[in-house]
Protein backbone atom coordinates (compact mmCIF):
# COMPACT_ATOMS: atom_id res chain seq x y z
CA UNK A 1 0.00 0.00 0.00
CA UNK A 2 1.70 3.45 -1.31
CA UNK A 3 1.54 6.26 2.10
CA UNK A 4 0.71 9.52 0.59
CA UNK A 5 0.92 12.57 2.67
CA UNK A 6 -0.78 15.78 1.18
CA UNK A 7 0.45 18.66 2.86
CA UNK A 8 -1.63 22.12 2.86
CA UNK A 9 -1.63 25.35 4.51
CA UNK A 10 -5.04 25.57 6.05
CA UNK A 11 -8.50 23.81 5.57
CA UNK A 12 -10.68 26.58 5.01
CA UNK A 13 -13.09 26.49 2.16
CA UNK A 14 -11.17 27.66 -0.81
CA UNK A 15 -10.35 26.27 -4.65
CA UNK A 16 -7.25 24.52 -3.36
CA UNK A 17 -8.61 23.17 0.00
CA UNK A 18 -11.54 21.13 -1.73
CA UNK A 19 -9.66 19.96 -4.44
CA UNK A 20 -6.92 18.19 -2.05
CA UNK A 21 -10.10 17.05 0.29
CA UNK A 22 -11.77 15.07 -2.93
CA UNK A 23 -8.08 13.74 -4.20
CA UNK A 24 -7.75 12.15 -0.60
CA UNK A 25 -11.11 11.17 -0.33
CA UNK A 26 -11.53 9.83 -4.05
CA UNK A 27 -8.33 7.92 -4.17
CA UNK A 28 -8.22 4.04 -4.61
CA UNK A 29 -8.14 2.39 -1.41
CA UNK A 30 -6.62 -0.71 -2.96
CA UNK A 31 -3.59 1.19 -3.91
CA UNK A 32 -3.06 4.66 -1.61
CA UNK A 33 -3.96 5.37 1.95
CA UNK A 34 -3.99 9.14 2.63
CA UNK A 35 -2.82 11.29 5.70
CA UNK A 36 -3.46 15.17 5.76
CA UNK A 37 -0.89 17.30 7.21
CA UNK A 38 -2.33 21.20 7.60
CA UNK A 39 0.22 24.04 8.83
CA UNK A 40 -2.18 25.56 10.68
CA UNK A 41 -5.28 24.74 13.08
CA UNK A 42 -8.24 23.48 12.46
CA UNK A 43 -10.52 24.07 9.21
CA UNK A 44 -13.89 23.62 8.20
CA UNK A 45 -12.91 20.75 5.34
CA UNK A 46 -10.86 19.14 8.29
CA UNK A 47 -14.42 17.30 8.78
CA UNK A 48 -15.21 15.99 6.15
CA UNK A 49 -11.61 14.53 5.27
CA UNK A 50 -12.16 12.39 8.89
CA UNK A 51 -15.52 11.53 8.50
CA UNK A 52 -14.21 9.50 5.03
CA UNK A 53 -11.84 7.82 7.02
CA UNK A 54 -8.65 10.30 6.01
CA UNK A 55 -6.58 11.30 9.21
CA UNK A 56 -5.68 14.71 9.97
CA UNK A 57 -2.90 16.27 11.29
CA UNK A 58 -2.75 19.61 12.75
CA UNK A 59 1.07 20.50 12.46
CA UNK A 60 -0.36 24.19 14.21
CA UNK A 61 2.34 26.18 13.11
CA UNK A 62 3.47 29.43 14.80
CA UNK A 63 4.96 30.87 12.33
CA UNK A 64 8.02 30.35 9.59
CA UNK A 65 10.70 29.42 11.75
CA UNK A 66 8.52 27.30 14.18
CA UNK A 67 11.20 24.62 14.99
CA UNK A 68 9.05 22.30 16.55
CA UNK A 69 6.16 22.65 13.75
CA UNK A 70 8.78 21.64 11.24
CA UNK A 71 10.06 18.61 13.07
CA UNK A 72 6.50 17.47 13.37
CA UNK A 73 5.71 17.67 9.98
CA UNK A 74 9.43 16.29 9.01
CA UNK A 75 8.30 13.08 10.92
CA UNK A 76 4.67 12.57 9.36
CA UNK A 77 7.05 12.61 5.87
CA UNK A 78 9.49 10.24 7.13
CA UNK A 79 6.22 7.91 7.23
CA UNK A 80 5.09 8.16 3.39
CA UNK A 81 5.93 6.95 0.16
CA UNK A 82 4.78 10.52 -1.27
CA UNK A 83 4.27 13.66 -0.49
CA UNK A 84 2.08 16.16 -2.19
CA UNK A 85 1.58 19.92 -0.92
CA UNK A 86 -0.95 22.83 -1.99
CA UNK A 87 -0.47 26.32 -1.14
CA UNK A 88 2.83 28.49 -0.96
CA UNK A 89 4.05 27.95 2.90
CA UNK A 90 2.60 24.04 2.50
CA UNK A 91 4.71 23.73 -0.78
CA UNK A 92 7.88 25.11 0.93
CA UNK A 93 7.79 23.70 3.97
CA UNK A 94 6.86 19.93 3.04
CA UNK A 95 9.97 20.02 0.24
CA UNK A 96 12.31 21.92 2.86
CA UNK A 97 11.70 19.04 5.54
CA UNK A 98 11.27 16.38 3.13
CA UNK A 99 15.30 16.85 2.23
CA UNK A 100 16.58 13.28 3.90
CA UNK A 101 13.19 12.06 5.31
CA UNK A 102 12.58 9.35 3.09
CA UNK A 103 9.87 9.97 0.83
CA UNK A 104 10.10 7.97 -2.87
CA UNK A 105 8.65 11.51 -4.21
CA UNK A 106 7.96 14.91 -3.29
CA UNK A 107 5.24 16.67 -5.36
CA UNK A 108 4.09 20.55 -5.35
CA UNK A 109 1.02 22.34 -6.36
CA UNK A 110 1.23 25.54 -8.47
CA UNK A 111 -2.94 26.50 -8.68
CA UNK A 112 -2.22 29.87 -9.91
CA UNK A 113 -0.29 32.64 -11.67
CA UNK A 114 0.36 34.35 -8.91
CA UNK A 115 1.14 37.78 -10.78
CA UNK A 116 0.30 40.54 -7.40
CA UNK A 117 3.46 38.35 -5.24
CA UNK A 118 6.18 37.48 -8.10
CA UNK A 119 8.56 36.61 -5.39
CA UNK A 120 6.37 33.21 -4.60
CA UNK A 121 7.40 32.10 -7.72
CA UNK A 122 10.89 33.28 -7.53
CA UNK A 123 11.30 30.80 -4.55
CA UNK A 124 9.56 28.02 -5.85
CA UNK A 125 11.62 28.02 -8.86
CA UNK A 126 15.01 28.40 -7.16
CA UNK A 127 14.16 25.14 -5.05
CA UNK A 128 12.61 23.37 -7.42
CA UNK A 129 15.60 20.94 -6.91
CA UNK A 130 14.21 19.85 -3.58
CA UNK A 131 10.69 18.30 -5.54
CA UNK A 132 10.36 15.13 -8.62
CA UNK A 133 7.49 17.48 -9.95
CA UNK A 134 5.08 20.22 -9.99
CA UNK A 135 1.42 19.73 -10.66
CA UNK A 136 -0.35 22.25 -12.66
CA UNK A 137 -3.99 23.10 -12.92
CA UNK A 138 -3.68 24.59 -16.40
CA UNK A 139 -1.28 25.32 -19.49
CA UNK A 140 -1.21 28.61 -17.96
CA UNK A 141 -0.06 27.88 -14.92
CA UNK A 142 2.45 25.50 -16.17
CA UNK A 143 3.71 28.50 -18.69
CA UNK A 144 4.30 30.76 -15.91
CA UNK A 145 6.07 28.43 -13.93
CA UNK A 146 8.21 27.74 -16.99
CA UNK A 147 8.68 31.31 -17.65
CA UNK A 148 10.22 31.63 -14.24
CA UNK A 149 12.83 29.07 -14.83
CA UNK A 150 10.90 25.64 -13.21
CA UNK A 151 11.85 22.90 -15.55
CA UNK A 152 9.62 22.16 -18.17
CA UNK A 153 10.01 18.46 -17.23
CA UNK A 154 9.22 18.35 -13.91
CA UNK A 155 5.72 20.20 -14.57
CA UNK A 156 3.02 18.20 -14.92
CA UNK A 157 -0.70 20.03 -16.10
CA UNK A 158 -4.30 18.01 -14.53
CA UNK A 159 -6.80 20.17 -14.31
CA UNK A 160 -9.19 20.36 -11.73
CA UNK A 161 -12.48 18.87 -11.80
CA UNK A 162 -16.30 19.35 -11.24
CA UNK A 163 -18.79 17.17 -9.23
CA UNK A 164 -21.08 17.31 -12.02
CA UNK A 165 -24.18 15.51 -10.61
CA UNK A 166 -24.59 18.72 -7.73
CA UNK A 167 -25.79 20.41 -10.76
CA UNK A 168 -29.13 19.94 -12.59
CA UNK A 169 -31.56 22.14 -14.57
CA UNK A 170 -32.64 25.80 -14.04
CA UNK A 171 -34.09 27.12 -11.24
CA UNK A 172 -35.18 30.73 -10.43
CA UNK A 173 -36.08 30.19 -6.73
CA UNK A 174 -33.06 32.60 -5.70
CA UNK A 175 -34.09 35.11 -7.82
CA UNK A 176 -38.06 35.22 -5.93
CA UNK A 177 -35.75 35.46 -2.33
CA UNK A 178 -33.92 38.26 -3.64
CA UNK A 179 -36.74 39.94 -4.68
CA UNK A 180 -35.78 39.61 -8.92
CA UNK A 181 -39.16 39.77 -10.94
CA UNK A 182 -38.68 36.02 -12.67
CA UNK A 183 -38.66 37.68 -16.30
CA UNK A 184 -35.41 39.87 -15.39
CA UNK A 185 -32.22 38.11 -16.24
CA UNK A 186 -29.82 37.33 -14.01
CA UNK A 187 -25.95 37.97 -14.93
CA UNK A 188 -24.13 36.38 -11.87
CA UNK A 189 -20.43 36.24 -10.66
CA UNK A 190 -18.45 34.10 -7.90
CA UNK A 191 -15.43 34.86 -6.34
CA UNK A 192 -13.49 36.53 -3.45
CA UNK A 193 -14.05 40.38 -3.57
CA UNK A 194 -10.44 40.97 -4.41
CA UNK A 195 -8.50 42.56 -7.86
CA UNK A 196 -7.29 39.58 -8.84
CA UNK A 197 -11.35 38.58 -9.62
CA UNK A 198 -12.40 41.97 -11.60
CA UNK A 199 -15.52 42.86 -9.95
CA UNK A 200 -14.58 46.04 -10.55
CA UNK A 201 -14.87 45.57 -14.07
CA UNK A 202 -17.77 43.91 -13.42
CA UNK A 203 -19.71 46.63 -12.19
CA UNK A 204 -18.82 49.53 -14.68
CA UNK A 205 -20.05 46.97 -17.92
CA UNK A 206 -23.07 45.97 -15.85
CA UNK A 207 -23.42 49.96 -15.99
CA UNK A 208 -23.14 49.53 -19.39
CA UNK A 209 -25.24 46.68 -19.80
CA UNK A 210 -28.35 48.91 -18.05
CA UNK A 211 -28.26 51.17 -20.92
CA UNK A 212 -29.66 48.52 -23.27
CA UNK A 213 -31.28 46.09 -20.82
CA UNK A 214 -32.65 48.18 -17.95
CA UNK A 215 -34.64 45.03 -17.02
CA UNK A 216 -31.33 42.74 -15.63
CA UNK A 217 -29.92 42.43 -12.55
CA UNK A 218 -26.35 41.41 -11.28
CA UNK A 219 -25.68 39.33 -8.40
CA UNK A 220 -21.87 39.34 -6.93
CA UNK A 221 -21.11 36.14 -4.82
CA UNK A 222 -18.59 35.95 -2.40
CA UNK A 223 -17.06 38.28 0.36
CA UNK A 224 -13.16 39.65 0.34
CA UNK A 225 -11.33 42.54 1.50
CA UNK A 226 -12.73 45.09 -1.26
CA UNK A 227 -16.20 44.43 -0.31
CA UNK A 228 -16.68 48.46 1.18
CA UNK A 229 -15.60 49.66 -2.28
CA UNK A 230 -16.92 47.70 -4.43
CA UNK A 231 -20.75 48.68 -3.08
CA UNK A 232 -19.35 52.21 -2.84
CA UNK A 233 -18.46 51.61 -6.62
CA UNK A 234 -22.09 50.46 -7.23
CA UNK A 235 -23.44 53.23 -6.04
CA UNK A 236 -21.12 55.52 -7.36
CA UNK A 237 -22.39 54.31 -11.01
CA UNK A 238 -26.10 54.84 -9.95
CA UNK A 239 -26.69 50.59 -10.49
CA UNK A 240 -27.21 49.60 -6.89
CA UNK A 241 -30.87 49.22 -7.15
CA UNK A 242 -29.61 46.58 -9.99
CA UNK A 243 -26.85 44.86 -8.17
CA UNK A 244 -27.02 42.30 -4.66
CA UNK A 245 -24.11 41.51 -3.01
CA UNK A 246 -25.11 37.99 -1.57
CA UNK A 247 -21.56 37.52 0.30
CA UNK A 248 -20.97 33.89 0.80
CA UNK A 249 -22.97 31.06 0.14
CA UNK A 250 -22.00 27.00 0.72
CA UNK A 251 -25.05 26.19 -1.80
CA UNK A 252 -23.29 27.30 -5.45
CA UNK A 253 -25.75 25.16 -7.14
CA UNK A 254 -28.44 27.18 -6.26
CA UNK A 255 -27.09 30.23 -7.31
CA UNK A 256 -26.40 28.70 -11.00
CA UNK A 257 -29.91 26.97 -11.26
CA UNK A 258 -31.21 30.66 -11.08
CA UNK A 259 -28.70 32.56 -13.34
CA UNK A 260 -28.94 33.55 -16.56
CA UNK A 261 -25.40 34.66 -17.78
CA UNK A 262 -22.27 33.51 -16.03
CA UNK A 263 -19.53 36.36 -15.56
CA UNK A 264 -15.64 35.52 -14.76
CA UNK A 265 -14.05 39.14 -15.35
CA UNK A 266 -10.68 37.60 -13.37
CA UNK A 267 -7.50 39.53 -14.09
CA UNK A 268 -5.42 36.44 -13.56
CA UNK A 269 -6.36 32.61 -12.60
CA UNK A 270 -5.04 29.64 -12.04
CA UNK A 271 -8.15 26.84 -13.20
CA UNK A 272 -11.29 28.41 -11.66
CA UNK A 273 -13.82 25.64 -10.23
CA UNK A 274 -16.16 27.82 -10.60
CA UNK A 275 -15.99 28.32 -14.08
CA UNK A 276 -16.08 24.78 -14.26
CA UNK A 277 -19.47 24.51 -11.66
CA UNK A 278 -21.22 27.20 -14.34
CA UNK A 279 -20.70 24.80 -17.35
CA UNK A 280 -21.74 21.98 -15.38
CA UNK A 281 -24.52 23.93 -14.53
CA UNK A 282 -25.17 24.63 -18.58
CA UNK A 283 -24.95 28.06 -18.48
CA UNK A 284 -23.70 30.32 -21.25
CA UNK A 285 -20.24 31.98 -20.28
CA UNK A 286 -18.40 35.00 -20.53
CA UNK A 287 -14.80 35.15 -19.29
CA UNK A 288 -11.58 36.80 -19.44
CA UNK A 289 -8.58 35.22 -21.53
CA UNK A 290 -6.25 34.34 -19.10
CA UNK A 291 -4.90 31.19 -17.56
CA UNK A 292 -6.97 28.38 -17.04
CA UNK A 293 -10.35 29.36 -18.67
CA UNK A 294 -8.36 29.54 -21.92
CA UNK A 295 -8.16 25.76 -21.15
CA UNK A 296 -12.29 25.66 -20.25
CA UNK A 297 -13.48 27.93 -22.60
CA UNK A 298 -13.50 27.54 -26.30
CA UNK A 299 -14.29 30.78 -27.76
CA UNK A 300 -17.53 30.92 -29.93
CA UNK A 301 -18.23 27.02 -28.97
CA UNK A 302 -18.72 26.39 -24.92
CA UNK A 303 -18.86 30.24 -24.30
CA UNK A 304 -17.47 33.54 -24.88
CA UNK A 305 -14.00 35.32 -23.90
CA UNK A 306 -12.76 38.77 -23.81
CA UNK A 307 -9.87 40.72 -22.28
CA UNK A 308 -9.52 41.82 -18.79
CA UNK A 309 -10.41 44.83 -18.07
CA UNK A 310 -12.49 45.07 -21.27
CA UNK A 311 -15.35 46.72 -20.03
CA UNK A 312 -17.11 46.97 -23.84
CA UNK A 313 -15.97 44.14 -24.87
CA UNK A 314 -17.48 42.23 -21.47
CA UNK A 315 -20.87 44.50 -21.81
CA UNK A 316 -21.27 43.44 -25.52
CA UNK A 317 -20.58 39.45 -25.02
CA UNK A 318 -22.94 39.53 -22.02
CA UNK A 319 -26.05 41.54 -24.27
CA UNK A 320 -24.75 39.13 -26.98
CA UNK A 321 -26.16 36.16 -24.95
CA UNK A 322 -28.79 38.08 -22.73
CA UNK A 323 -30.62 39.26 -26.70
CA UNK A 324 -30.17 35.86 -28.45
CA UNK A 325 -31.17 33.14 -25.68
CA UNK A 326 -31.07 30.53 -28.13
CA UNK A 327 -27.62 30.88 -29.01
CA UNK A 328 -26.88 31.28 -25.30
CA UNK A 329 -28.81 27.83 -24.67
CA UNK A 330 -26.29 26.56 -27.41
CA UNK A 331 -23.22 27.94 -25.70
CA UNK A 332 -24.65 26.42 -22.24
CA UNK A 333 -25.33 23.00 -23.65
CA UNK A 334 -21.88 22.50 -25.51
CA UNK A 335 -20.14 24.03 -22.22
CA UNK A 336 -22.31 21.16 -20.23
CA UNK A 337 -20.80 18.19 -22.42
CA UNK A 338 -17.34 19.77 -22.42
CA UNK A 339 -17.10 19.31 -18.30
CA UNK A 340 -18.85 16.22 -18.78
CA UNK A 341 -16.14 15.24 -20.75
CA UNK A 342 -12.99 16.37 -19.40
CA UNK A 343 -12.92 17.96 -16.26
CA UNK A 344 -14.99 15.30 -13.61
CA UNK A 345 -13.24 14.69 -10.61
CA UNK A 346 -13.36 11.39 -11.50
CA UNK A 347 -10.68 12.16 -14.56
CA UNK A 348 -9.05 14.28 -12.09
CA UNK A 349 -8.40 11.72 -9.09
CA UNK A 350 -7.00 9.01 -12.12
CA UNK A 351 -4.71 11.35 -13.63
CA UNK A 352 -3.26 11.88 -10.41
CA UNK A 353 -2.93 8.32 -9.81
CA UNK A 354 -1.11 8.02 -13.07
CA UNK A 355 1.77 10.68 -11.86
CA UNK A 356 1.96 8.32 -9.06
CA UNK A 357 2.74 5.29 -9.82
CA UNK A 358 4.90 6.81 -12.98
CA UNK A 359 7.14 8.39 -10.35
CA UNK A 360 7.70 6.04 -8.28
CA UNK A 361 8.24 3.22 -10.68
CA UNK A 362 11.32 5.80 -12.05
CA UNK A 363 12.36 5.86 -8.41
CA UNK A 364 12.43 2.16 -7.80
Amino acid sequence: MTQVLYVITELDVGGAERTLCELATRLSRNAFEPEVACLTGHGPLADALEAAGVPVHFIEARGAWDLGAFWRLRRLIGRADIVHSFLYHANMAARIAAVGAGASAVISSARVAERSRPERRRRECRTHWLVDAEVCVSNGVRDYMASGGFPRTKLHVIPNGVDVTRFGGRNPALKSSLGIPPGSPLVTTIGRLHEQKGISTFLRAAASILHSRSDARFLIVGTGPLEDELRAEAEQFHIADAVTFLGFTDDVPAVLAATDVFVLASLWEGMPNVLLEAHAAGLPTVATRVEGTVDIVEDGQTGLLVMPRDVPGLATSVLRLLDDPGHAERLGDAARARVRADFTLDAMVRRHEKLYGTLLAERS
